[in-house]
């Protein structure tokens, strides 16, 4: 009884040491990659940073405390509405934001 006790014990601690092994090696490849100029440069940009001379756009989202809209009523005299409230543009490939998307497409080649 205490032979198949202890070889159920053994093979329970081998069972645990190769799923060590296989964590270890995971482990090795993900930190070989962490390392890469890659990703410390993606993480160097996900923490604001930018490359000298390089402009950087923010893109950020109305804020939800700004004064609703009244419906029918025009801009003060000499007041030019924000392009914000003008009104939904359209979205195509050419433009400003083809030309950004461009230039996301090809930033890490």
């Amino acid at each position: 009884m205490l032979n198949l006790r202890l070889n159920h014990e053994e093979q329970s601690l081998r069972d645990s040491n190769a799923q060590l092994a296989a964590s270890n090696e995971q482990t090795k490849t993900q930190l070989a990659a962490g390392g890469s100029p890659a990703a410390m440069e993606e993480a160097a940009r996900k923490a604001g940073f930018a490359r000298p001379g390089e402009q950087v756009y923010v893109i950020v989202r109305p804020s939800d405390s700004a004064p609703p809209a009244t419906v029918g009523a025009s801009p003060a005299p000499g007041v030019v509405p924000s392009p914000s409230i003008r009104g939904p543009v359209a979205k195509h490939e050419g433009g400003v934001i083809g030309a950004i998307k461009e230039w996301w497409r090809n930033l890490w080649h």
